[in-house]
């Protein structure tokens, strides 16, 4: 009875060896595909653009334009009219057309009648200036003193009404201006004596002071007292119109 029970317990063993050997063979020889549902699903990751570096653009300077400089009485361009101031070279006179066909001087004239607005003086390098400045006349929009004599005196100059001397000891040389002009305006009265007698600046080398006795007629009288007899010259510029007289600093400028 042993024996039997024995036996038939390798038969067992052996029965689930040998069905435990078929499956396993079995499986070794099937094929996994993957479905076309898990083929559709799987995600490819997506390219990224990697941005590129960009060069910053760098702000363009602001160009500067210098301002071109305002041309004054002061700088005038030498464009071949303007005189040339030689200071070397002391000149007996300088004048320019004087009317004198009317009774009053007047009629004959190139332009009307100026009246004296202001007198200065000013200091250069080389030169000393003293500037008269006259009203614009409408119907002369260009026009410049064009009567006038500017010379060095002999002696102390005298006013013109009374011939007294108009200086003391206010230098050795004396350049007398006459011109044609108005002193005040003959419709206005009340510009009476609005002008100075005498203009002077502590800048100026060779010019000590320029001084006035008035208007006689029509006619202006300033004189320039200087230290010293040098080389001048006269302009006569438009816009306003002004009588300009610059004299060397010295006879070695």
């Amino acid at each position: 009875m042993n024996n039997q029970k024995q036996h038939s317990l390798r038969l067992l063993i052996c029965l689930l060896v040998t069905v435990t050997l078929g499956i396993a063979c079995s499986t070794s020889d099937m094929t996994f595909e993957a479905s076309e549902q898990s083929i559709n699903e799987e995600t490819i990751p997506e390219e990224k653009e990697i941005p590129q570096p960009t060069v910053e653009e760098q702000p363009t300077p602001p160009t500067y334009v210098a301002p071109a400089p305002e041309e004054t009485e002061s700088e005038q361009k030498n464009d071949g009219l303007e005189p040339e101031l030689i200071c070397s070279l002391t000149e007996e006179e300088i004048s320019s057309h004087w009317g004198n066909d009317g009774e009053d001087g007047f009629e004959n004239r190139i332009y009307g009648n100026y009246l004296l607005k202001e007198v200065r003086v000013g200091s250069h390098p080389d030169y000393d200036r003293f500037v008269m400045e006259f009203r614009e006349e409408p119907d002369e929009p260009d026009g410049t003193p064009d009567s006038y004599t500017v010379d060095w005196a002999t002696e102390i100059p005298r006013s013109m009404g009374e011939g007294s001397p108009m200086f003391t000891d206010q230098g050795s040389a004396y350049l007398e201006i006459y011109a044609l002009g108005y002193a005040w305006d003959r419709e206005d009265p009340s510009t009476i004596g609005t002008l100075p007698n005498s203009v002077s600046s502590s800048r100026t080398s060779n010019m000590k002071e320029v001084v006035s006795d008035g208007e006689f007629e029509g006619m202006l009288h300033w004189v320039i007292a200087a230290e010293e007899q040098v080389g001048f010259r006269v302009l006569s510029i438009p816009n306003p119109p002004r009588l300009v007289v610059d004299i060397c600093t010295s006879a070695n400028s």
